[in-house]
Order: structure tokens, then sequence, then C-alpha cells
């Protein structure tokens, strides 16, 4: 037996002493597929255990990690919890048994709907609670407990999977899915908090490649649910979809919008957050859904390592030995669509260019520095900075991209945003296509021809699909900006600001704005409308608070779009120049300035990290 198996051995043990002779049982993941508990004359039973467990989040065949999890009284415990789903105006009689040697049970948020707050009991070790409330109140809530007295954005450890999910549905309700976001940060650092080098992220108690793999008929409407019970914030990133945000909620009350659904790539749940979404599946094919805040998509450390507390990383967690053993992990759900793929056909190319990969001056192990570099009919295009050259392409004009490889080592490109006809150049290797047609790595010295005719004028990301933390650390991000027909792309009234972060682990609470620390500054024109395109593409930091600004405090500007898609006139006010951008978001806005003068472009992840200026002259 190794270390790491010993150790595990050695907690399991402990375990299994607290408990008597009973072993800690197998803790099954829950689908949410189906609601827990009895009806009896329209009030809804159910009968609550919090206990000690063993949980497989990489599968039956993964090491075991001991940690505490709800359960129905009699039945194996579950991550996330037994499902609470009940009509509108049910009633919901609940008791709750703690099981859990020497600990102190707190539960939230068994509480009448709607709320404007939460509420909490306490559940001594060994004793039991009942709690009886209505669901008077349509959407998606939650219910958590803790034993270590821990607020949900500080619960990380062994009491961090106490969670489960509360649906409550209208009338004539339609089918969909539930999924519960979890995170597990094991290990504590010397002032009692998270080591966040040791952190797994989980959907419905599964990491990728173990969580659930969904198929749809092509045509099918597809909703789900998410529910953020973790520590962290998540954006959230269809591939080759729009999908309607129908609800937001903070667990307390949810907010279901009847019209003027926000059309999204990617949404950010924050902690102790929800939201509803559905989807047109229009497009056979493999797509993902994951979180674009990439340390919770990078295969995290086996298990046995997060609990033998493996020695720091040399330098940090991307140094290139550990990346090379690294691939996708965590938040991250896998979607076929239905369908023959035979009916894709492939359009003319109207237009050829070829996307260069290559390492760029500082290029090291540690501290990555690769760039983007842009070619059509022998023109070269690069940028000053860390960061790919826009792609200017036209709305519904085919198009042929070679993406060159020089590099050392694999990469791939994803098309972020972009309504991709076929899926086998969604960027994913190994997963974008259908059946035996899968993308490959685009291996050192080779090319892979993409091929696409966007649908939709806007705002777009390119960027790599293939260790991402660490090659989009070394710049492997840029611009796609889709036109009109008709439409030329003209640099004097139309400014890009694509955020990223930067190479050097020295440099790490700084970002890049362009690839630079100090962008140029910009002239423009009184009276001359100017379009502001801000993109987002971070590894670490979940928002960036992008501002225009003057001498007297900030100006107004108007929205336009997000994530490429044009809003509707009722959401185009004209608003205070100040607007946060989530990993994966594009958000682009029209301003006009009305006199000479002097502005100032802002940007910053963090009000104490990172800050940004660009000086804009106004003549």
């Amino acid at each position: 037996m190794n270390i790491s198996s010993l150790a595990v051995a050695l907690a399991l043990a402990a375990l299994t002493a607290a408990h008597g002779s009973t072993a800690p049982p197998a803790i099954r993941a829950n689908d949410n597929r189906v609601a827990a508990g009895q009806f009896v004359r329209h009030e809804l039973h159910l009968s609550l255990e919090a206990r000690w467990g063993s949980w497989y989040p990489d599968g039956d065949r993964g090491v075991a990690a001991p940690i505490q999890a709800f359960s129905e009284a009699g039945k194996r415990p579950q991550i996330p919890g037994p499902l609470i789903r009940v009509p509108l105006g049910s009633v919901v009689s609940v008791q709750i048994r703690n099981a859990i040697p020497g600990s102190h049970l707190t539960v939230h948020g068994l509480m009448d709907r709607p709320a404007i707050r939460d509420r909490s009991f306490d559940v001594p070790y060994a004793q039991t609670r009942a709690v009886r409330f209505r669901a008077g109140a349509v959407g998606t809530f939650y219910y958590w407990a803790s034993t270590t007295g821990s607020s949900l954005t500080k619960r990380f450890g062994v009491d961090s999977q106490l969670s489960g999910a509360i649906v409550v549905d209208p009338p004539h309700a339609l089918p969909d899915r539930i999924f519960v976001i979890g995170q597990w940060i094991n290990i504590r650092n010397a002032h009692g908090g998270p080591n966040f080098n040791y952190e797994l992220a989980v959907i419905n108690g599964k990491s990728w490649p173990f969580t659930e793999r969904l198929s749809y008929a092509r045509g099918a409407t597809v909703r789900w649910r998410w529910i953020n019970t973790g520590s962290g914030g998540h954006p959230l990133h269809l591939h080759g979809f729009y999908f309607n945000v129908d609800s937001r909620g903070n667990g307390a009350e949810d907010t279901v919008y009847a019209r003027d659904r926000d059309l999204r790539v990617t949404e950010l749940i924050e902690p102790g957050g929800t939201f509803a979404m559905s989807w047109k599946a229009e497009r056979a094919g493999n797509w993902l859904f994951h979180c674009h805040l990439t340390y919770h998509t990078l295969a995290h450390l086996p298990m046995a390592q997060i609990l033998t507390g493996k020695p720091k990383i040399t330098n940090d967690e991307y140094e290139n030995g550990i990346v090379h053993r690294a691939g996708m992990g965590g938040l991250v759900l896998g979607i076929s669509v239905r369908g023959n793929v035979s009916h894709v056909a492939e359009p003319p190319a109207s237009r050829r260019l070829t996307l260069v990969v290559e390492p760029a001056q500082g290029d090291g192990p540690q501290n990555p520095a690769f760039r983007y570099v842009l070619d059509e009919g022998g023109k070269t295009i690069s940028e000053p900075g860390d960061i790919g050259p826009p792609i200017v392409l036209t709305r519904g004009v085919p198009v042929a991209i070679d993406v060159v490889n020089h590099l050392k080592e694999a990469t791939a490109v994803h098309w972020h945003g972009i309504e991709l006809q076929d899926s086998y150049y969604d960027g994913v290797s190994g997963y974008s296509g259908a059946g035996a047609r899968l993308a490959p790595m685009i291996e050192p010295g080779k090319t892979f021809e993409v091929r696409m005719a966007p649908p939709r004028a806007g705002t777009f990301i390119y960027h790599t699909h293939m260790f991402d933390v660490y090659q989009l650390r070394g710049g492997l991000a840029g611009p796609l900006i889709v036109l009109e027909p008709g439409q030329r792309f003209d640099p004097a009234t139309d400014h890009i600001f694509t955020i990223t972060t930067t190479h050097t682990v020295a440099d790490a609470g700084k970002i890049f704005v362009n690839g630079m620390f100090q962008p140029p500054a910009l002239t423009v024109h009184a009276g001359v409308r100017q379009r502001l395109r801000f993109i987002n593409m971070t590894t670490f930091w979940t928002n960036a608070v992008v501002g225009l600004s003057s001498g007297s405090g900030t100006v107004r500007w108007q929205p336009i779009a997000v994530d490429g898609a044009d809003l509707p006139i009722t959401a185009r006010a004209a608003e205070s120049a100040v607007q946060t951008v989530t990993i994966g978001e594009t958000r682009d806005f029209a301003f006009t300035p009305v006199a000479r003068g002097e502005l100032l472009v802002q940007i910053w992840p963090d009000p104490n990290y990172g800050l940004v200026t660009i000086p804009v002259h106004v003549i």
C-alpha cells in the first residue's frame, strides 16, 4: 500500500471507529431526477439525516473521500442531498436527524417561500428537529447545512456537500433538469483558510469526465436549473448555442421572467445563486457546457494526493510538467445532440485565413509566452501586445481558417460564441464532432482547417481549449469580430479591449488589456459615435469592472450587445458607464463624446489589484 492509499485508509478507519463497527456508507451521486419524500393529503413528508459517508466524485473506481452528506432516513447518503420538489402551494414537513458524532448541525433554507432572507435552526448530535414550511412561490431554491459554523461562502471542507435542491413547480410545469454545483477545498492553510491548490468542483456530486453525459434529439427544447452551493462564483458557458435566462434567484427568492429574457452564451452564478435556462438543440454533434473559470475545469489532483496534502508544486500549479499530465476536469457537462450530421454541407470558402500559433519572446516552462499571427493572402497581422490580432469576418460569408501549430506542444482553438453548423470545428479535441469524426489535437507542426459561416454579427472570442490555464496565461486568446455585410471595421471608432491574465507568477496581481500593462491612448472626435467592445478572457479573476469617466466622474453610455447578441430596444437605455464583465463574456457599448477634453477608460478585476487606465483624447 502506498502512502496516499495508507492515508485514505487511516482516514476511513477513523470514521469507522466513530461509527462503532460500521464503516461509513458509500455516497450516491444524486442526479436530481427523483423527488424525495411522500405526499400525504397534499403535504410532502420527508425524513432527512446528516451523516458521514465515503464520496467518489471520480467514479466508483476512484479514491473515496470521507465527507458529510444528507440522506433520506434508511437510505444511502447522497450528494447533493435529496431533492425536494413540490407543486406550488404545497406544504412540506421535514424531520432532520443529526447523526454526525460530536457535531452541531445548523440547517438553512427550509422555510416558507417567498422569503426575504434566510432562516436557520440547530440540531445537536443524535437529536431530531421538525420543520414545516409552505411552497408559496414558484422557483429554484435550496437547503444547506454546516457543522463548522461556516457561512455558505466559507464552507469548503467536510461539510461543503451538505446541500440539496428545492424546486417549486407552477401548474403544467415543463420537463427540466436540475444541477447543483459543489466545491470541496479540503486542505486549510496556516491561517485557517482554504488552500486553493487542492480544489475539487462537482456537478451533482461528480467531476468531469464522470459527470453525466446528456443526450437530446435535434430540435428539442432543453430546460435546466442551476444552483450554486459552492464557495466561489462560476461563469457557465454553453458551446455552440445561445440560451435564454428564464429566472435568477438567491435561494430565498427567485425572479421568473415572463418576457424580455436575457440571451446569453455565458451566465455568472455567484455563491448561493440560482438560475434557470432554456435553449434549442438545433444542430447535431457533441458540445460542452462548462465553467469558464479555468481553475474549475482543470483536472484536479488525484484524490489521494488531496487527502495526504501533497507538497506544494514548484512555483505554481501550472508548472510545465504538471500541465502535461492535466486535461479538463471539474465543472464540465458533455452534451450530444442526436441527428444526422451528414446534412451539414460545407459551403465553398469565400475567404481563406491562416492562424499561426507560435512561441513569443520570453517563453519558458513556468512563464509561458505564446502568440497568434494572422495571415491572409501574404499579409501578416500580429499585435504588439501578448494577444491575438482581431479576426474580422462577415455574417453569412463562409471562411476557411488554417490553424498552424508552431509550438512544442499540442493546442486547439475554440470559436467562443459562434453558432457553428458543424461541432467538429468547436475546438475540444477528442470530443467535438460526432461518431468517429472527432476533432484532433493540433499537434506540433500540424495544421487543422476550420470552416464556418458566422450567422450573427457581434463581438466574439477565439482562444485555446488545450491546457486552458497554461496556454491562456501564455497569450492564446484574441477578439473575433463579425460584421454585417457591407460594413468595414474602423479602428478609429471601433475599440476592442481584451482582458487577459499575465504570463508570470510575479505579475499575478495584474492584468493585460490588449496584451499590455499599459495600452496606448485613444484619440476620438467629438460628436462621432464610438463603439467599445470589452472581452474578459482572464483565467482566475471571475469578473472585470470596466468603466469610462471624465474629470468630473463617470459618464453615460448605451449598452448595445452582450455575448455578441444585440440587446432589445428595452435594454438599451443609457446608463452610468460602469459595468461588470465576467469571464467568457463580451459586452458592447456605444458612446458619443459631446465636447473636447480628456476621458479615461478604466479596467480592473478587483478593487485592490490590476487597475489599467487608458487615456481617451477627445478632439
